[in-house]
């Protein structure tokens, strides 16, 4: 192996002589070779270190003795391997390491060690083992004793494997014990079986259980308790009896009857309000959005027919009442009158963009200027295109018409853009939502296939 570890530190020599060597020559004079030691400094200095440290584990077995760690008291086997060689003969071996094992004085001295911590805690929250009345502690500390422990109670009806105890009075009436008992304390033992090995030491210790204490309101809820029960013996013959609906200040209602409370009817409605209130909302946001679509696809026209009508020498305010006379016209609508012919439908895209229109019309007929009216319909409409057109119709009463057909023209050709992308999104838009179907389709054949398959091998 140190041969080995020598021609890589020859190999790392003669990189460092390159790096020296090159160290003024630029990086594209270099050749390939040369380039790529130069690039992989720190590949090399980590060769260095790993052969360094496997050249060091060359000596470790030159050493006199091997040091070799046992698991402490109560640790498990662990297995070490070792090679053996000699000249050309070579063999791998494996030794079970036992834990280390005490002494029969200390495993005495450890036992009585337990013993103490566990007449110390057995007794859990209860003050001594002569008065229990809550649950015992059945547990050791295994970090600082290393045995298994086996706890055996005298009466599992009164303390069971856990050490929980099982102490309600009913409970301890029903197992035929006395008042006189509970009241003089139920005298039982616990025996404690502590194994090392295949050796054990066991210890017993006595314990007096006590019925458990009842707080006020366990006292005040057990006279409720006997009052039921004294109803029910008294009318063992009858159909059936009635019982008050408060006892000693006690409310009794009945858990088993379903039925509708006050509580489940107000979390009920909260909780249907919260629900309207959110598709309300939801309502809302819908319109809104549909409303932004329809202005969005109203624009290219709205922008051709302004550079139309403006090129005829149309002014704007009659242009508005032009568009809404053909739109009236158009679905059959009679201005006035309400009167809708089933030509074509009213509520399409447009209807949004005449209705603002027609506002902006009478707010001309009113007497309000016409680029204040231009400004409260381009803020009405909120969308950019929108403002951005009716900010040059209001240039153009301010400055005039120069060079107002130029900017419309080109506001027009960027509608008409705005129009390619919105019909290219709408496409995407319908071929995502004929996915769902399409995967719907899928499984249903899957399973016309699948079904009678599974069918014939079964």
């Amino acid at each position: 192996m140190r041969i080995i570890n020598g021609v890589i530190y020859g190999i790392l020599f003669l990189i460092l002589l390159i790096w020296i060597g090159t160290k003024k020559g630029g990086q594209a004079e270099l050749k390939k070779s040369v380039r790529f030691v130069r690039q992989h400094g720190t590949l090399w200095l980590l060769l260095l270190v790993i052969n360094t440290l496997s050249f060091c584990l060359t000596f470790e077995r030159e050493v006199d003795q091997i040091a070799i760690s046992k698991e402490g008291y109560g640790g498990e086997e662990k297995q070490v391997e070792f090679r053996l060689e000699k000249e050309d003969a070579t063999e791998e071996v494996a030794l079970t390491i036992r834990p280390r094992i005490l002494t029969d004085d200390a495993l005495k001295e450890r036992w009585d060690e337990a013993f103490a911590y566990l007449e110390e805690h057995l007794k859990g929250e209860n003050k001594a083992l002569s008065k229990v009345d809550q649950n015992l502690d059945f547990s050791l500390d295994y970090e600082r004793y290393p045995f298994d422990v086996e706890f055996r109670p005298e009466d599992y009806i009164l303390i069971d494997g856990e050490g929980n105890l099982k102490n309600d009075r009913e409970t301890l009436l029903a197992e035929g014990y006395r008042e006189q008992d509970l009241l003089s304390g139920i005298p039982t033992h616990v025996t404690v079986v502590l194994w090392y090995g295949e050796q054990s030491a066991k210890h017993t210790y006595d314990v007096i259980v006590y019925p458990k204490e009842e707080g006020d309101t366990e006292r005040m809820f057990s006279g409720v308790v006997e009052y039921l029960k004294g109803r029910e013996e008294k009318a063992l013959y009858e159909e059936g009896f009635m019982v008050d609906t408060e006892v000693d200040g006690v409310h009794i209602s009945r858990t088993d009857m379903g039925g509708i409370s006050a509580f489940g009817v107000l979390i009920t409605g909260g909780i249907l309000i919260g629900l309207l209130l959110l598709r309300e909302q939801e309502t809302k946001r819908q319109e809104k959005q549909k409303r932004k679509e329809h202005l969005l696809r109203c624009y290219p026209w709205f922008v051709n027919e302004l550079v139309l009508l403006l090129g005829a020498g149309m002014q704007v305010k009659n242009i508005f009442a032009t568009l809404i006379e053909e739109y009236e016209r158009g679905t059959g609508v009679e201005s006035g009158k309400g009167r809708r012919t089933k030509k074509v439908p009213v509520g399409d895209y447009k209807e949004d963009l005449i209705k603002e229109l027609s506002v902006a019309k009478r707010s001309m007929e009113l007497g309000i200027s016409e680029e204040q009216t231009y400004y409260q319909l381009g803020r009405r409409l909120e969308l950019p295109c929108y403002i951005r057109i009716m900010t040059l119709l209001e240039q153009n009463v301010r400055k005039g018409a120069k060079g107002l057909s130029a900017a419309f023209v080109q506001e027009e050709l960027q509608a008409l853009e705005e129009r390619k992308n919105l019909a290219k999104r709408y496409g995407e838009e319908a071929g995502t939502k004929l996915l769902g179907p399409m995967i719907l389709l899928l499984l249903v054949v899957m399973l016309m296939i699948m079904i009678p398959a599974f069918m014939n091998f079964m």
